[in-house]
């Protein structure tokens, strides 16, 4: 298959707190976006979503999740024939004041079912990946234990969201699993970072592990100073982890890299020292090898005042930048939340900016094309609604069908003031009648007989059809 050179900036809000979070490719070059928001209406908590844009970033559909507290969809895995996962935190059901968050949905978005893991305190989910069997192999925090200090968090499921097995990591200071990367059929490896006790710092941590839970290899890295790793990237010749620093001889944050071997022999590492705050976020391989996209924020003396700005470079074997596909500069931070390789050989980036001064923040999607073709990330963008489903569902609750069955007449009643477009169908897809009304109509179905019909009505563009059953 063939996939063309196609490199977009779109921006995704309604007008509130719109972040996305987590992004899967599919097979015919769509992709869903997951994430959180505040812009349904109702006055519900941040809510997870689930979003389908094409190929070239239009919205398809979106759905929404979660209960009247926040709940945040942090990456969405797919499997042909199977539907999604979404992945993320929740502190509207469970057992804490947070907890891990699993939702299934069908191929669709409509949610099947939803988990919560953890237990007494606050559980954070930070990454998740996919494994072979269907199931999730899912990394964040705990504070569930008897220092309250932060630690290392797995928790392992089967594909109907039943937990195999759970691991808690840490000591006496603050440990933290940001990323988790799977590698082969049955093999994993996690990142972020651990307190040493002995050294009295935090240091880079990065480990293997088997599906099972088994722990093959780990590295704990940082030659002086604190060492965070926020991602991970694996390829067939490394794998690659980005993050940032700080100590005693840095003021602020300078941006971290490393690389190690499959066998945990540790390749080489570097700081890049700068005047300001520079932490490195994402990492993908794509269809060069040996290089990476890398995602990066800065706070310095040439950025907004306001916030971070965001940087996407293309970096290569040994560490060096070669250019830039991405920088956002606007007054709020700019944020980078998942980097994705795409089947074209580009990538794909989402997060949060300020770009167009419209609500609290937006959701943005970043498409990099084959070959380095970056698409244009000046003002004006593109904006979209990111809440499609909020019209919907207000003229679903707003559009009455009764009776329901019925023994020949129906009525359709819409307190929605615009034109109704209705068309009667029968169960062959035939369209047995066309009309036009506004706020109530009635109609004799008797005269087609008794049977099931479908009332497909039009208001505002938007579609929704009913199954009635005439006795």
């Amino acid at each position: 298959m063939t996939f063309g050179q196609i490199a977009f900036f779109h921006l995704y809000t309604n007008g509130g707190d719109d972040n996305a979070e987590g992004a899967v490719q599919l097979e015919d070059s769509s992709y869903v976006i997951t994430g959180s928001s505040d812009s349904y209406p109702g006055g519900i908590g941040s809510q997870a979503f689930l979003m389908k844009i094409d190929s070239m970033g239009t919205p398809i559909w979106s759905h929404h999740y979660g209960g009247a507290e926040l709940d945040q969809g942090k990456r969405v895995a797919y499997q042909q024939g199977f539907g999604f996962f979404i992945a993320g935190t929740t502190n509207s059901i469970g057992e804490g004041g947070y907890d891990f968050y699993l939702i299934k949905t069908d191929i669709d978005g409509v949610m099947e079912w939803e988990r919560a893991y953890g237990e007494s305190e606050w559980e954070r989910l930070h990454d998740a990946a996919l494994t072979r069997d269907t199931g999730m192999f899912m990394v964040g925090v705990t504070l569930s234990n008897p220092t309250n200090n932060s630690d290392m968090y797995i928790v392992r499921t089967d594909k109907n969201g039943d937990t195999l097995w759970t691991k808690t990591m840490g000591g006496l200071g603050a440990d933290e699993l940001t990323s988790v990367h799977r590698w082969d059929d049955s093999t994993f490896y996690v990142a972020g970072q651990t307190y040493v006790d002995d050294s009295l710092y935090t240091k880079a941590y990065l480990a293997k592990f088997h599906e099972d839970g088994t722990l093959i290899w780990s590295d704990t890295i940082g030659p002086s100073g604190n060492y965070y790793i926020n991602d991970v990237s694996v390829s067939d010749n490394d794998v690659f982890c980005v993050g940032y620093r700080n100590g005693p001889d840095v003021n602020g944050n300078d941006l971290y890299y490393m690389r190690h071997q499959h066998d945990g022999v540790h390749l080489g590492e570097t700081t890049h020292a700068s005047v300001g705050d520079f932490r490195a976020h994402q990492a993908t391989a794509y269809g060069v090898p040996d290089k990476r996209y890398v995602g990066w924020t800065f706070f310095s003396p040439t950025s907004q005042p306001d916030g971070d700005d965001l940087v996407i470079s293309k970096m290569n074997y040994v560490f060096f930048a070669e250019a830039t596909a991405l920088h956002l500069y606007y007054y709020d931070p700019d944020i980078i939340n998942d980097l994705i390789p795409t089947n074209d050989g580009g990538a794909l980036a989402v997060g949060q900016t300020s770009g167009e001064a419209m609500g609290v923040h937006h959701a943005y999607v970043s498409k990099i094309g084959p070959n380095d073709l970056f698409a244009p990330y000046d003002p004006p963008h593109t904006v979209f609604g990111l809440v499609l489903d909020v019209q919907e569902q207000e003229i679903e609750d707003h559009l009455s069908v009764y009776p329901n069955p019925t023994s020949g007449t129906i009525n359709i009643e819409s307190s929605v003031n615009d034109r109704i477009d209705l068309q009667i169908v029968n169960g062959l897809g035939k369209v047995l009648m066309s009309d036009s009304f506004q706020g109530k109509f009635a109609f004799d179905l008797a005269q087609f007989g008794a049977g099931i019909y479908f009332l497909k009505t039009t208001i505002k563009g938007i579609t929704n059809v009913r199954k009635v059953v005439v006795k």
